[in-house]
C-alpha cells in the first residue's frame, strides 16, 4: 500500500512538473511575442508581423490550464484542460494565420463569430472543475460531445486554411526580394502544417482524457513552443534550390534585355536618374525585405521597364543590384568602425543576417566581411 502512495505521487508530480514547465514557457513566450522587436526590423515591425499581439495571446492563454495543475488526479479538471486547447486554440490559430499570410482579405463574420460558441463551451468546463455547475449525464454528455463537434469544424477549417497557405506558397517568387532568406514568405513552406498538427494532438488529447496521454502532449507543445520560439527569433531561413533558380533566372534576364528595348533612351534616363536618387541619396537599399513593388511603388513604373532599366545600369538583376549596394555600405562600415559586431553590420547594412550577408559578398566575388576587418585593421 505505501508502495501504490508514492508511485501516484511520483505521478502527480512529473504531471505537475511537466505542466508548469509548459505554462512557465509558454507565458515567457508571450513575453517575447509582445515586446521583443528584431532590430532589422524594428521600424516596419507591426507591418512584417501584423499578428503578434494573438501569437503572444495565444501563449498567455496557457495560464488557464492552472486549475488543472494544482487538482492534476481530478478527471473533470483533466477534461477542462483539454477542453480548453481543443476549444480556443484552432480559432486564434486561424486569425494568426489569415492576418500573416491574408493581411488584405477581410475577416469574413463567421470566423469572428465562431469565437462566441467555444468561449461559452469553455466557461461551462470551468464552471464545472470549479462545482460551481453540477451537470446530469445528458447534459454532461451533450457538453462533451458538443465541444468535440464544434472542434471537427475548426479542424476542417484549420486543413482548409493550410491547404491555402501552400498554396500561396507555392506561388510565390523568392526572386522578387532582395534577400534569399526573406522571412514572410519563407514561413509558410515552414509553418503550414503546425496548425494542423496541434489540433490533431488537441483532438486526441481530449478523445482519451488520460493524464499519461496528457503528459506527452505537453511534452510535444513545450518542444513545438520553443522551437518556434527560436526560428522566429532568427526567422531567416535559405530555402532549398533558391540559387539555381536565381542564376537561371538572371541569366534569362540578361539575355531578354539585350535582345529587347522596350524604352526610349529619354524614359530610360528619366527612370534611370530617379533610382539613382533612391539608392544613392534615400539610400533605399536599406529597407529590410526590400522588393520589387515597393520599388516600384517608389518609381510609379512597371515591371518590365525597372528591369530594363536595371540592366542597361550594368546589373544582373534587382537583386544584384541591391546587395551591391549592401555590399559596398557594408565595407564602409567595417572601415570606419572596425570593432563593430558583424551581426550589427548586416542589420545595418539591410541584410537579413549575417550568412545572408556573406552570401552576398561571394555573390560580388568580394572576400569575407571578416576578412575586410582585418585588412582595415592593418
Amino acid at each position: 500500500m505505501p508502495d501504490l502512495y508514492y508511485t501516484m505521487e511520483t505521478q502527480e508530480l512529473v504531471f505537475f512538473t511537466t505542466n508548469i514547465i509548459l505554462i512557465t514557457v509558454s507565458v515567457y513566450s508571450c513575453i517575447i511575442k509582445w515586446f521583443f522587436r528584431p532590430k532589422a526590423y524594428r521600424e516596419h515591425f507591426h507591418r512584417l508581423f501584423p499578428g503578434q499581439f494573438w501569437v503572444g495571446l495565444l501563449f498567455l492563454l496557457q495560464l488557464l490550464e492552472i486549475p488543472y495543475m494544482f487538482e492534476i488526479e481530478n478527471l473533470k479538471a483533466l477534461r477542462y484542460a483539454n477542453a480548453f486547447t481543443m476549444l480556443l486554440s484552432p480559432p486564434i490559430m486561424l486569425i494568426i494565420c489569415r492576418k500573416y499570410f491574408f493581411p488584405k482579405q477581410p475577416q469574413p463574420r463567421f470566423e469572428k463569430a465562431m469565437f462566441l460558441p467555444a468561449l461559452i463551451l469553455f466557461v461551462v468546463f470551468l464552471l464545472r472543475v470549479t462545482g460551481v455547475l453540477v451537470l446530469s449525464s445528458v447534459g454532461k454528455a451533450v457538453v462533451i460531445w458538443g465541444a468535440f463537434a464544434l472542434f471537427l469544424v475548426f479542424f476542417i477549417m484549420t486543413v482548409k486554411m493550410g491547404i491555402k497557405i501552400k498554396k500561396l506558397a507555392d506561388g510565390v517568387d523568392y526572386l522578387e526580394y532582395s534577400d534569399s532568406v526573406d522571412f514572410s514568405h519563407s514561413f509558410g513552406n515552414y509553418v503550414m502544417r503546425i496548425p494542423t498538427l496541434i489540433c490533431i494532438v488537441a483532438g486526441i488529447n481530449y478523445l482519451f482524457n488520460d493524464p499519461w496521454v496528457k503528459f506527452i502532449s505537453d511534452i510535444f507543445s513545450i518542444i513545438l513552443t520553443v522551437g518556434f520560439v527560436l526560428f522566429t527569433l532568427d526567422p531567416w531561413r535559405e530555402i532549398e534550390f533558391v540559387e539555381e533558380k536565381r542564376a537561371y533566372n538572371e541569366i534569362v534576364e540578361a539575355a531578354e534585355s539585350k535582345s529587347k528595348r522596350r524604352m526610349s533612351d529619354t524614359r530610360f534616363e528619366e527612370l534611370r536618374d530617379k533610382l539613382i536618387q533612391l539608392f544613392d541619396e534615400k539610400e533605399i537599399f536599406l529597407t529590410p525585405q526590400l522588393s520589387l513593388d515597393i520599388l516600384l511603388k517608389e518609381l510609379s513604373t512597371n515591371r518590365n521597364y525597372l528591369g530594363e532599366t536595371i540592366a542597361r545600369c550594368g546589373y544582373k538583376s534587382f537583386y544584384d543590384m541591391v546587395n551591391t549596394y549592401r555590399v559596398k555600405y557594408a565595407i564602409a562600415l567595417i572601415k570606419n568602425e572596425p570593432e563593430i559586431k558583424m551581426v550589427e553590420v548586416a542589420c545595418r547594412s539591410g541584410f537579413a543576417s549575417a550568412t545572408s550577408m556573406n552570401k552576398a559578398f561571394a555573390s560580388q566575388g568580394l572576400p569575407v566581411p571578416s576578412q575586410h576587418r582585418r585588412m582595415s585593421v592593418e
